[in-house]
């Protein structure tokens, strides 16, 4: 046979190209940086699994094809981690770093639903798919989460498919892709606020202001901008001036000024020109300028200053001042006939002291034509250089700023009446800015006359009314209860002496002071003062107070009547008095007392006792409550009287009150039935509890005698007990407990007997 020619020595053993393969690549990944590490992660296996696929090292390598321990020395070279598995899933192969990356995540890695899918992929590839996927791993030594890429498919070594697994870590690409993302949106954060704030900066100045791009269109707008045109924002922004212009020409004319603006000109000028909306004539302030806008791009800013009210304003000046001229004639006409109707000499004189202007009174008063008197100083003919001089000097003093003010009284000089006037003179500025004086003469001499009739008439009146005022003075000192009369605020004018006596103070510490009661409460104060108030509106008070003073304690019971009047200064008033009844009330207290307690012995006597036991039979029927009575009397007490004297036995009486009340409580109801007989309203209580708080007072009066002024008195008491049952009278109610009673005097005395069967009595 022939023998085989050589090959070259490369193409003989292409298994020696593995290992440095694997080297350079492995350079190639540590110069290349940890950023670009996925990506030449990636390309390196798949270039190592092209290789082994592809027909090119079947063709270098010579028969038999390397098996894995050929290929072994490049996967250990692998600077990530690299595995093979067989079809039945059992490892052949694994480097260092794919060891230790199980390891370190093998709680992932080994999940159970992580085995089922490895297998799901582990067939895919062997059919001849690129199977990727993204795995992260919490990593159960550094608790850091990191992302890896594990890429599958299949290779053929020693003529079997096997799956290569490589694991590429994305953590640093991830991380790098998160900063970038959050870096991202923080700048479109700020550029929206930044957006934002110019919106509202521009939709503060109340004249209309715009920003356009290149293109013209508006890209912002403020409120102001839109109010202007009447309407919506979004109807204008992104258009163009073409788009919202009148007419073509007006859109030419801005589009031409943007293309200077842009070009780095400046726009100010006023412009005139038909309102969009109203066609009325708009006159404006238009400046436009340019800059760069936060992306970088160069925009027109533009503002409109509307200044159609101020032209329009100078337009009505002009007219105004026209008109101004024409209505200054008028003006001194009608001025003139103001004056004419001032009833007393009124005029103006110039510096020089010549009359300007003078009214139909002064003509009449001086008795000389108004001709005669412009231009001149008016001076009678015969009067002298001295009054000459004193007019020009006083003249002087009221063109200096002096204001003359005083009353004169002389004979007139014509009519040789002696007359009363006011002299008045000031100093002003005319229409035209010269300093004029205006002078008037006020008539006194009627109010004059009828002053002095008047202040005779006022000196009689003043003289009665303060013997008027001493009468009612002296008058209502005459009344024993206290009597005031107050104005509004609370402010006494007149108290008589019973008032003054009650409130320990003098007259002239009350009337007319401020706080002429301070001893008074707060409240007592406040309520007199509305009183007073309801009073002098039209109101009357009528009531009766009870107080105590403060000072001594003492019960104060008295009518308050108040009535509104109108004082002799012809302000209203309040006149009221306290009606003290004190002693009435006090003595129908003490019949009350009288007519319900019993006098010996202080509690309730018979008919009182009878009144408030109908009443607790009513509220225990309305509510069903328990209700017990018990009536008692001492045990052979005619022989404590006549042993002892009545003095004792009434002391006997009282004692045996005193221990009821101590043992009883503060809701029970003792009662003086008659003689020796008392009865004790129970009420809320049933047989068996009224049973033992009498038990507790039998035993209480048996153990303890009782002192008296004849010495100690041994007494017993027998009682009876009942309860009430519904629509029983209280007639009926006493009957029973009184059965009891007598059942227990009987039985032997000192013993307390129940009138109801099923509770058991108790005896001494």
């Amino acid at each position: 046979m022939r023998p085989q020619a050589k090959r070259p020595f490369l193409l003989r053993r292409p298994s020696h190209l593995i290992g440095p393969l694997a080297g350079l690549l492995a350079g190639l990944l540590l110069l290349t940086g940890e950023t670009a590490s996925p990506v030449i992660a990636v390309v390196l296996s798949t270039t190592v699994a092209a290789l082994l696929n592809s027909g090119t090292i079947e063709r270098l390598r010579p028969r038999p094809a390397p098996g894995l321990t050929e290929i072994r020395p490049m996967l250990e070279a692998f600077p990530f981690p690299v595995a093979m598995r067989d079809a039945a899933g059992r490892e052949r192969f694994a480097n260092a770093l794919h060891a230790a990356w199980v390891t370190e995540n093998q709680a992932e890695i080994h999940s159970a639903s992580a085995l089922r899918r490895n297998q799901i992929e582990d067939t895919s590839a062997l059919n001849g798919e690129l199977v990727e996927s993204e795995l992260f791993c919490a990593g159960a030594s550094t608790m850091e989460g990191r992302y890896y890429l594990v890429r599958k498919q299949c290779i053929h070594v020693d003529d079997e498919p096997l799956v290569l697994v490589t694991v590429t870590d994305l953590t640093a690409e991830r991380q790098a892709r998160a900063r970038l993302q959050s870096v991202l949106a923080q700048q479109l954060e700020l550029l929206q606020h930044t957006n934002h704030f110019v919106q509202r900066l521009i939709d503060v100045i109340p004249e209309p202001v715009y920003v356009k791009d290149e293109r013209g269109r508006y890209v912002m707008i403020n409120e102001a901008f839109a109010r202007q045109r009447s309407q919506n924002p979004d109807d204008i922004l992104w258009r163009t001036a073409k788009d919202l212009a009148p007419d073509n020409h007006v859109a030419r004319s801005v589009s031409d000024e943007d293309l200077s603006v842009l070009a780095g000109a400046s726009v100010y000028k006023e412009d005139v020109s038909p309102h969009p909306i109203t066609g009325e004539p708009r006159y404006r302030i238009v400046t436009k300028g340019s800059c760069m806008n936060a992306e970088g791009q160069k925009v027109i800013i533009g503002a409109n200053f509307d200044i159609t009210q101020r032209r329009l304003f100078e337009q009505a000046l002009e007219a105004k001042l026209e008109q101004e001229k024409t209505q200054h004639r008028r003006t001194q006409e009608f001025v003139q006939r103001i004056m004419d109707l001032v009833p007393f000499p009124l005029y103006v004189k110039d510096a020089q002291s010549r009359y300007q202007m003078v009214n139909e009174a002064m003509v009449r008063n001086r008795a000389i034509p108004r001709e005669q008197l412009l231009g001149r100083t008016g001076m009678p003919e015969e009067s002298g250089a001295e009054a000459l001089y004193r007019l020009f000097e006083e003249d002087g003093a009221v063109l200096a700023g002096q204001h003359v003010l005083r009353e004169e009284n002389g004979i007139h000089d014509y009519t040789g009446r002696e007359y009363w006037h006011v002299l008045s003179k000031d100093c002003c500025l005319d229409p035209e800015g010269n300093q004029v004086i205006v002078g008037a003469h006020i008539d006194l001499t009627e109010l004059r006359k009828a002053e002095n009739e008047l202040k005779s008439s006022l000196e009689r009146e003043v003289q009665l009314r303060e013997r008027t005022q001493e009468f009612v003075q002296r008058l209502i000192d005459v009344i024993p209860d206290p009597m005031y009369i107050k104005k509004g605020g609370g402010v006494y004018v007149m108290v008589n002496q019973a008032f003054a006596d009650y409130h320990d103070r003098k007259k002239e510490q009350i009337v007319q002071a401020p706080v002429p009661l301070p001893t008074s409460p707060a409240t007592t104060t406040l309520i007199s003062m509305q009183e007073d108030e309801a009073v002098l509106a039209g109101g009357e008070i009528n009531k009766e107070e009870h107080t105590v003073r403060r000072a001594s304690g003492e019960e104060v019971f008295r009518i308050v009547t108040k009535r509104r009047s109108v004082y002799v200064d012809g302000d209203p008033v309040v006149v009221g008095i306290d009606h003290h009844i004190t002693r009435w009330r006090q003595a129908e207290r003490e019949l009350k007392r009288l007519a319900a307690e019993d006098v010996l012995t202080g509690i309730a006597n018979r008919r009182h006792f009878r009144q408030e036991t109908e009443r607790a039979l009513s509220l225990a029927a309305r509510h069903a409550q328990p209700l017990s009575l018990l009536i008692f009397d001492l045990d052979h007490f005619k022989h404590v009287n006549d042993h002892f004297g009545h003095q004792a036995g009434d002391e006997v009486l009282v004692e045996t009150v005193r221990r009821c009340r101590e043992t009883l409580r503060q809701s029970d109801m003792p009662g003086r039935w008659g003689g020796e007989e008392f009865v004790v309203l129970l009420p809320q209580t049933s047989i068996r509890d009224a049973l033992q708080v009498s038990e507790r007072l039998r035993i209480l009066l048996a153990a303890n005698p009782i002192a008296t002024s004849a010495g100690a008195v041994s007494v017993t008491l027998s009682g009876g007990l009942a309860q009430w049952h519904a629509g029983e009278s209280l007639d009926e109610l006493v009957a029973r407990a009184d059965a009891a009673l007598y059942r227990a005097k009987t039985g032997g005395r000192n013993a307390i007997l129940s009138a109801e069967a099923d509770v058991q009595t108790h005896a001494a």
